[in-house]
């Protein structure tokens, strides 16, 4: 029903021409006067140009004033032409998203002489100092400063803006905000996956920390808009390469004898292109080309790194020698005969050694961005566009990356998106109009976005029986005798497994090696390998066995990548806006309408703690395989002779599946009680066996590819609940699917076999927003006022109440039942002051006699009514006992549930700004900001279905509201010199229902963990900006924020160990982990010019730094806060020994941490050509850029029991050296402990050096 709404608004919208929210539009505004008399200058044609094509026209009215509304942000220039002045033309107009851009006063002059009237005058646009409209808070960014920049991405640009953090993995925070409550828009279209873009192709950045027009929405943090370079009427482009070194592998399969030979020790390598022009002009009468019709730019980058994330210090792998020697012989017997040893258990330093580059890490980007203006005019713009990220390389691992580098997963992820933007507009230009109505245009947008993610091994790929094939196993079975109970016939009494032959695989030759060394080391099979049983238990692999870890420290030698996944998202998205210009108002008015699909498959371990990796396939298969034949069939005995004057009495496997019995060969499934597994059933048939009969099949003798995981059924692969396979979008086998979760067929729907279908569709939120806005300027006062409504369903259904999976008694159903049969109920007490809708409680779920309590949503009565904290004092004596309408249900049914109920937010937005004086401007901005919620939400019913299983696990709420900031902030900002300026503004924001997890407890079956719409927090702060614009050689910007955040939960999994220990559900206020208390951004351009602008140094007539310059960016913030640790536990081993917080929350403080990176260039003008007039230029661009100047190295991580980033105290401890003495060797254990312990990912990333030459034309 929600839809047919959607369509139909959307539909009347449409009809009334009012298109949809439209993001990244900005406006000029302003006045032409003469240059003698100062007096306004009426009907002068004011032209918009962007790449040497018209993109606009307007006249000046009566006061000389004129306006181009909703044009997109980037870089224009604006030529003013009168009958009687001489022609004048702005260049570099900047124009940003959702941006006043004000040029008043401009002058215009009479020529001395009349013939100069057709001669245009070009002046360079001055950004101004102060800017009128600034009530949207933050900063942008042109190409031109870009470019200067030791930085190539959008979130490197942000993090140079005050107010704005960025993580060492690339994460950004606004203003305090979590990690993803930033938006990043690229063209106006809101980004779902990777924002890389070449550099090449970025027209500018734009910040907004605060001040967030109506014109956006989902989003808490800020907003970073990424505007594309256009087309241009002439024919441009550029070159540019980029090299740190180069990686050469050797001779070595793995790369043992590679080395890299450059700059530095990562190999780095980029190569972008750029070009842009017409495509197809437009001519005059007599043939000459005059404008473009149709523009386009097309630009792309390919990236290669040996070392994506170098490591300060370096990394540790095993020395060749030392492999191959495990490799040789992975086992030892242990000293008391029984059982085996892995080698790497007794390998010390000297077996070791560092490598400047991380072993099997490389990574590869391929990145475009294209765009093509149709110009059929300057009221008519039509725009297509789309840009392409495709990311594929290692997937590295720290604990791997000892012993077990070669066995990296791979990693693919394509994000691409397209849109088209249609835009129209109409002036008012009727001569002596007393309307008001200025203009008003209108335009649409249509993006749609895809993203895909795989995760698999390399060798393997999505072939699931290859990761845990260790070889053949041949098992000779033979029937087992015993006497009878009166001692007169010997009986079969089952069977045993005598020996097993064994024949290595190729596919993990590692794990091959093991047991094949296992089997030379054991000739004689006694005890040895009798069975399959006896080979695990003395330390060799079966097929489907995982390898142990050594010590717990690092994962052993030859362990596959255990994991694969795969992943699909689309987004459509319509948007737009529509705006008339009446008087001195720009009023907008929009919706957005957004609609997404996200699909997932994979191994279990992706959806679920509970789930599996893809190893264990074998051990399920092992199990599922004989189960229905596994007793003997006692009521057909077979007289098999006699043994010595005893008969000798046989049987036959007792087959009960359905196939073999009401079946007539047909599998029965769940929907028959089937005992015969689905998986026996198919594999039988696939071998070629009667899939009714009564044969022993062994699995483990035959290869991986005879298996496959359509042989199961869904439930067989979820395994009750520890599921080998998990999806949602796609069916078990990975094939895509289309359709919603219906949790009624979930439950109950069968498939031609008998099984459960088990179908879960797509994940299908839809988003739809509206919002007006008006933005107009009055005596220099610029006001946006506006008002959002976001309209948010996620389409699916979810549990009526999150205390209940089966359906209870409330008491007006207790009170009803009652009456209807008084004397067996007169245990039925209610006190008066219990709501209808309470649910009622008792003291035992099949054979309830007494009420216990009573819950009105998770407020908890007694039995007398009155309130209480702990609501275990209701249990029954078996636990909690609601009072279900079905006792004897097991799984829930759809009664259950109902559907998501739609939230809305309406989100007033206020912003204005006023100058105090000539040289000082005021601004202040209200905003109420909500986001979707984006952990946790999505409905997946196996977690529903496997409840009583899955209780130690994360249990999604379907149920999760947006989360909310309410954004207060004000500043000003004062001219300091004629070339400078400050800026201070305050902030303070309120976060409310964030998301955080939790206990439900006493929830029935189950107490379980979940998410919920908890945590709140306030971020107050202050940001000094210092804007000193060129000065001589000098451009500098400079900020400094001071920033408090406290709050309840840093992220949605902050509070996972106090939920871990069942801790109660309290909620405290700390320092937020992403509080970072002081932060310092510097940014400092020094620069040469050339001819008459040089001002260097010189050596007869070379001027040695011609277009010559430096930048340096810098940042120094303060140590992020972290729980100090009363303990000292294996904090360094995969899965450490508990710990002990002591102090408060969030008390202790890591050390400061401090940046500088740094960019030298020059450029060289090159000439072509002999006719002065024919003369081509181009240009030559060199660059040095190195990150980490210094090569300091950063804390940005500590051990908590001892506050430093390399020891945490656990080798020295006292009440550890028993522990550590009991190893298999002490010393190997204090090695391989040193060396994890020195955990390299606790600094930041060392120097790098970067040479790049850039060949613009």
């Amino acid at each position: 029903m929600i839809r047919k709404l959607y369509f139909v608004f959307l539909s009347i919208t449409l009809s009334v021409g009012i298109s949809f929210g439209q993001a990244g539009s900005g406006s000029i505004k302003g006045s032409v006067i003469d240059s003698k008399s100062n007096k306004p200058i009426e009907m002068v044609k004011v032209v918009l140009y962007q790449g040497g094509i018209i993109k606009g026209g307007t006249d000046t009215d009566e006061n000389g004033k004129f306006e181009f509304p909703s044009i997109t942000a980037g870089s224009y220039d604006v030529e003013f032409r009168s009958s009687e002045h001489q022609p004048l033309k702005l260049s570099g107009v900047g124009v940003s998203s959702d941006q006043i851009t004000f040029l008043d006063k401009t002058k215009l002059s009479k020529p001395d002489d009349v013939l100069n009237l057709e001669e245009v005058e070009v002046v360079a646009y001055k950004v101004p100092l102060i800017k009128k409209d600034g009530a949207a808070q933050g900063s942008t960014v042109t190409r031109e400063d870009i470019a200067k920049l030791p930085i190539r991405t959008a979130a490197g640009v942000a993090a140079t803006v005050g107010g704005v953090n960025e993580t060492d993995n690339g994460e950004i925070s606004v203003r305090g905000s979590r990690e993803g409550a930033t938006y990043y828009y690229i063209d106006g279209i809101k980004v779902r996956g990777s924002s890389n873009l070449p550099k090449s192709a970025l027209e500018e950045v734009q910040v907004i920390t605060g001040g967030v027009p109506a014109s956006y929405g989902d989003v808490t943090g800020g907003i970073i808009a990424v505007t594309t370079r256009g087309p241009s009427s002439v024919y441009f482009g550029s070159i540019e390469g980029v090299t740190s070194g180069f990686y050469f592998k050797g001779k070595d399969p793995i790369g043992y004898d590679g080395k890299v030979y450059g700059l530095d020790n990562y190999a780095y390598n980029l190569v972008e292109g750029m070009v842009s022009g017409p495509l197809w002009m437009r001519k005059d009468k007599d043939g000459n080309k005059t404008e473009p019709i149709l523009g386009f730019l097309l630009s792309a980058t390919y990236n290669y790194q040996k070392d994506p994330r170098p490591l300060a210090g370096g990394s540790w792998r095993i020395k060749k020698e030392a492999r191959e020697a495990l490799l040789n012989e992975p086992l030892r017997p242990s000293s008391s005969g029984s059982g085996n040893f892995d080698n790497s258990n007794f390998l010390r330093m000297d077996d070791f050694e560092k490598t400047k580059f991380k072993m099997n890490s490389q990574r590869t980007v391929i990145s475009a961005a294209g765009k093509i203006d149709v110009n059929t005019g300057p009221t008519v713009n039509l725009t297509f566009g789309g840009s392409l990220n495709y990311n594929y390389g290692k997937v590295y691992s720290y604990y791997n990356s000892l012993f077990n580098f070669e066995n990296f997963g791979n990693q693919d992820v394509l994000d691409w998106r397209v849109y088209g933007r249609f835009r129209q507009s109409f002036k008012n230009t009727t001569e002596g109009s007393s309307s008001k109505v200025k203009s008003f245009y209108y335009n649409l947008m249509v993006d749609y976005s895809k993203s895909y993610n795989k995760l698999y091994d390399d060798k393997h790929g999505y072939d699931i029986f290859n990761y845990g094939h260790v070889g053949y196993y041949n098992t000779t079975w033979e029937p087992t005798f015993s006497f009878n109970s009166s001692g007169d016939s010997l009986v079969q009494d089952g069977f045993k497994s005598v020996i097993v032959d064994y024949t290595p695989s190729d596919i993990n030759p590692t794990f091959a090696a093991i047991t094949s060394q296992y089997y030379k080391m054991n000739p004689d099979p006694i005890g040895k390998y009798e069975n399959l049983q006896q080979i695990n238990q003395n330390g060799a692999l079966r097929n489907g066995d995982r390898l142990s870890d050594v010590y717990g420290l690092w994962y052993s030698l030859g362990t596959p990548y255990g994991d694969l996944y795969k992943s699909e998202n689309d987004q459509l998205r319509v948007t737009g806006s529509a705006s008339i210009v009446v008087g001195g108002h720009n009023i907008s008015l929009g919706v957005e309408y957004e609609q997404r699909w996200d699909r997932g498959w994979g191994s279990g371990r992706n959806f679920s703690s509970s789930g599996q990796d893809p190893i264990g396939i074998w051990t399920i298969a092992r199990q599922y395989m004989n189960s229905h034949i596994s007793e003997l069939d006692l009521d057909n005995p077979i007289l098999l002779g006699s043994v010595g004057g005893y008969p000798k009495i046989g049987y036959n496997r007792l087959n009960t599946g359905y196939a073999a019995n009401a079946g007539n060969g047909n599998y029965g499934g769940a929907a028959h009680n089937d005992e015969q597994y689905f998986f026996d059933y198919n594999f039988r048939k696939e071998i070629g066996l009667n899939p009714a009969g009564n044969d022993f099949v062994d699995i483990d003798e035959y290869d991986p590819n005879v298996f496959s995981l359509d042989m199961f059924s869904a439930d067989e692969l979820f395994n009750q609940g520890q599921n080998f396979i998990g999806y949602y979008g796609y069916d078990k086998n990975g094939k895509k699917v289309k359709g919603v979760t219906d949790i009624n067929k979930y439950f109950n729907d069968f498939d031609e076999n008998g099984n459960y279908k088990r179908f879960v569709g797509a994940f299908q939120p839809t988003y739809i927003a509206g919002y007006i806005m008006d933005k107009f300027s009055f005596d220099n006062i610029v006001f946006n006022v506006g008002v959002r409504v976001d309209v948010f369903d996620a389409n699916q259904p979810k549990l009526k109440d999150p205390f209940l999976f089966f359906n209870a008694r409330d008491v007006r159903e207790a009170k009803k039942v009652k009456s209807q049969d008084p004397s067996n109920y007169d245990w039925v007490n209610i006190p008066g002051s219990m709501g209808e809708d309470y649910v009622v409680y008792v003291n035992d779920v099949t054979n309830p006699t007494q009420i216990n309590g009573f819950r009105s949503g998770e407020t908890w009565y007694d039995a007398n009514g009155d309130q209480v904290q702990d609501p275990s004092v209701i249990r029954g004596s078996a636990g909690i006992a609601p009072w279900l309408t079905n006792p004897s249900q097991t799984t829930p049914t759809a009664d259950a549930f109902e559907d998501y109920k739609v939230a809305i937010n309406v989100m007033p937005r206020i912003a204005f700004s006023f100058p105090i004086s000539d040289e000082a401007n005021f601004f202040a901005n209200y905003d109420i900001l909500t986001r979707r919620p984006n952990t946790g939400i999505r409905f997946d019913p196996i977690d529903y279905q496997f409840i009583t299983t899955r209780s130690g696990s994360i249990i999604n709420n379907a149920n999760l509201r947006p989360e909310k900031t309410i954004d207060y902030s004000f500043g000003f900002q004062q001219v300091v010199t004629r070339t400078s300026s400050i800026k201070v503004s305050a902030f303070y924001r309120e976060q409310r229902d964030m998301i955080q997890i939790r206990n439900l407890f006493e929830a029935y079956p189950s107490t379980y963990k979940t998410y919920g719409n908890r945590d709140f927090g306030t971020v107050k702060g202050v940001t000094i900006e210092y804007d000193l614009r060129r000065t001589g050689n000098i451009r500098l910007t400079a900020n400094y924020t001071l920033q408090f955040a406290d709050g309840t939960g840093s992220d949605a999994n902050s509070a996972l160990s106090f939920v871990n220990s069942n801790q109660p559900d309290l909620r405290t206020i700390y320092p937020l982990s992403y509080d970072q208390r002081h932060s310092f951004a510097f940014t400092i351009d020094y620069r040469y010019g050339d001819g008459a602008d040089y001002n260097g140094p010189s050596i007869k007539g070379v001027k040695l730094f011609e277009n010559m310059g430096l930048n340096i960016v810098t940042l120094i913030n303060s140590g992020s806060p972290y729980s100090k640790q009363k303990n000292i536990n294996s904090a360094a081993m995969i899965s450490p020994s508990s710990s002990q917080m002591t102090g408060t929350l969030n008390g202790s403080r890591k050390p400061w941490t401090y940046s500088l990176d740094l960019q030298i260039d020059r450029t060289w003008e090159l000439q072509f050509g002999k006719d002065e007039n024919k003369k081509k230029y181009a240009y030559l661009n060199v660059y040095l850029r190195i990150t980490n100047l210094l090569n300091h190295k950063n804390v940005i991580n500590v051990y908590r029991a001892t506050g430093t980033p390399n020891d945490d105290g656990y080798l020295a401890a006292a009440e550890w050296q028993n522990s550590i003495q009991s190893k298999l060797d002490e010393q190997s254990f204090r090695d391989l402990y040193k060396m994890s312990v020195e955990n390299p990912y606790n600094y930041s990333m060392p120097r790098t050096i970067r040479l790049g030459i850039k060949f613009d034309f």
